[in-house]
């Protein structure tokens, strides 16, 4: 009596399949075709007017031609917000004082803090004789603090001595920047209107708000600066250190 072959031949079907499977498993897929690549990245616009004439008066700071960003002459006391490289606002602000001078510095704004309180430094506490302020109207920092990233402890912020930003020379602060256009800037930052803002500080606590994107603040030292005409100004050298001719 023969043996019935029909198992053997199941058997090596089976295991026929399995190796099939197995090597489809483990075969290389075909590269994609050019077509499902992802699309180029649009190239950098050109940079606008502005920074182009910024650049043609030897003002070297690296504005980008798209999104927000914040410029701070020190000796100019002038602030510049800048949309894809074109000034929106423009604002007065109070720097340090020689004795405690406002740095250059390439930071980022991540926040804004509304209501904040505020804690002189150790210094000033022996110095001058400053205490620990509270949260409101006759806060130093005001009723915002735009939170910057960086190791220097510097920040813009509000201020409660308004009168300061009519002087001429505004060489009078602890290093920080205090901005007259504070509001404008806390509502062009969050891309809200400044009756959004007052309602925001009218809460009365302390809380922070993140930026939508974070926004690149440069703190540069020009004391030949284009004016709002875009005529070159000169200013005093308020840094004795620094170059004047800058």
């Amino acid at each position: 009596m023969g043996v019935d072959a029909r198992p053997v031949r199941a058997i090596f079907t089976l295991a026929a399949l399995a190796s099939a499977l197995l090597i489809a498993a483990c075969a290389t897929p075909e590269p994609s075709s050019p077509a499902a690549a992802r699309p180029a990245l649009a190239p950098e616009p050109a940079p606008s007017a502005y920074v182009s004439m910024l650049r043609s008066q030897g003002v070297e700071t690296a504005i980008p031609s798209r999104g927000k960003f914040i410029l701070v002459n020190i000796p100019s006391f002038e602030l510049i917000a800048l949309q894809d490289g074109v000034p929106v606002l423009r604002s007065r602000v109070v720097v340090g004082r020689p004795a405690a001078p406002t740095p250059e510095l390439l930071s980022s704004m991540f926040a804004i803090q509304f209501n904040p309180a505020w804690t002189p430094t150790p210094l000033m506490i022996r110095n001058e004789g400053l205490h620990y302020m509270s949260p409101g109207p006759q806060n130093p920092l005001g009723r915002m603090m735009f939170d910057l990233d960086n190791d220097e402890f510097i920040y813009l912020h509000d201020t409660n001595e308004k009168a300061l930003f009519n002087r001429e020379q505004r060489a009078l602060s602890h290093g920080c920047v205090r901005v007259e256009q504070a509001r404008a800037l806390a509502a062009w930052s969050l891309g809200v209107s400044e009756q959004e803002i007052d309602a925001m500080v009218a809460r009365g606590t302390t809380y922070s708000v993140p930026v939508p994107e974070i926004i690149p603040v440069s703190l540069v030292y020009y004391t030949r600066f284009p004016d709002e005409g875009g005529q070159v100004a000169s200013y005093s050298n308020i840094y004795a250190d620094r170059l004047a001719q800058k």
